[in-house]
């Protein structure tokens, strides 16, 4: 199961009762928090308290990390601030960072630390830099920060001293099945895929009925079993492979540049059709266009989120959207989507949240 909190469906300007981009996505294998726009910390201290309404929890301590979907401020301005809350709250576990940069970039990081060609000012490689002179390294904070930058491809763990090239996702970010989807945006960005793991299929008791309940229990664990000089395989006894669930998480794009399967796609929506030129010229996406991405990539959900304040009212999204994609959600600020092991998506609004 997957379980997403909306917490900004903002565009860079914060209106109609929206705050900027900033998401709680929890996995089996952990917490992750997709962007950090400013105010991030406010944000998920109000929603704390209106899940503690209904006896659920997210404890900051088991966030184990942050992905960035691009170095635009209002999907990054509240990590800094953030990160010396958790200080203050006493947080003694690692914590890591990832977000995208250029191929360019991973380059002259990898030759000697030395970036000789031209930086945009929101590179998240000037944003790593702002946020250690600020004091986000462990002497200051008490917990160690795993810094990493990713062009696709290669990953690298980035720090003011050294720069370690890794082919495949590293560390702790390995365990929860965390991809980066580049993207179509006029700095380097990119989406991010969480899945779940495969599951076992379903145990076939009635084929089973006639073994002792002991060689039942190691067959049911997965394991081959010999019992009466006969070798039974616990393949044998199960159903299908029961494929895990996913969810692609889009930062800022334009459509359909986002070429990877999943069962939920959360899809900016920036604006309207009625504004496509201006989609076109910030490379946004439109409510159509996210629902044509969707299409696309034969997403079974998509949710939209990131507006623009000449968006009133979110229904018009849907109504476009669903013109192409049916069934599609307009989220709102502190709204849950829970995913669960079949696929199926249920929508929790804020006003539930906070009953």
């Amino acid at each position: 199961m997957l379980e997403l909190h909306i917490l900004g469906t903002s565009s860079s300007l914060p209106a109609q009762s929206r705050e900027v981009s900033g998401s709680i996505l929890e996995t089996p294998n952990g917490i992750v928090v997709i962007d950090c726009g400013e105010g991030f910390q406010s944000r998920l201290a109000k929603h704390r308290k209106s899940l503690k309404a209904q006896n659920k929890k997210i404890k900051s301590s088991k966030i184990s990390g942050i992905l960035l979907t691009h170095g635009h401020l209002d999907h990054t301005w509240g990590l800094l601030p953030w990160l010396k809350s958790l200080a203050l709250g006493g947080r003694q576990k690692s914590l890591f960072i990832a977000g995208p940069t250029s191929p360019q970039i991973i380059d002259a990081l990898l030759d000697d630390n030395l970036i000789k060609t031209e930086l945009s000012s929101v590179d998240l490689v000037n944003q790593y830099q702002m946020c250690w002179s600020f004091g986000a390294i462990k002497e200051e904070l008490g917990f160690d920060v795993d810094w990493y930058l990713t062009d696709g491809e290669r990953w690298v763990s980035y720090t003011s001293k050294q720069t370690h090239l890794f082919s495949e996702i590293p560390g702790p970010i390995s365990k929860m099945q965390i991809q980066p989807i580049l993207t179509s945006h006029s700095v380097p960005s990119c989406a991010w895929k969480i899945s779940t793991p495969d599951r076992l299929g379903v145990f076939d008791r009635e084929k089973a009925k006639n073994l002792p309940e002991e060689t039942k229990k190691v067959l049911s664990s997965g394991e081959d079993v010999t019992y009466d000089d006969v070798k039974f395989l616990a393949s044998d006894f199960r159903g299908p492979v029961r494929k895990g669930v996913s969810v692609i998480i889009s930062g800022d794009t334009a459509e359909q540049s986002i070429n990877a399967s999943c069962d939920l796609l959360v899809h900016e929506a920036t604006y309207l059709s009625s504004h496509q030129s201006l989609a076109d010229q910030h490379l946004h996406s439109t409510a159509a266009g996210a629902a044509r991405t969707a299409k696309k990539i034969g997403a079974k959900h998509l949710a939209l989120t990131h507006y623009s304040a000449r968006i009133d009212v979110v229904e018009a999204l849907v109504h476009e959207a669903n013109q192409i994609q049916e069934g599609t959600i307009a989220c709102q600020d502190g709204d849950r989507l829970i995913l669960d092991g079949e696929g199926e998506l249920k929508h929790i609004p804020a006003l539930v949240n906070q009953e």
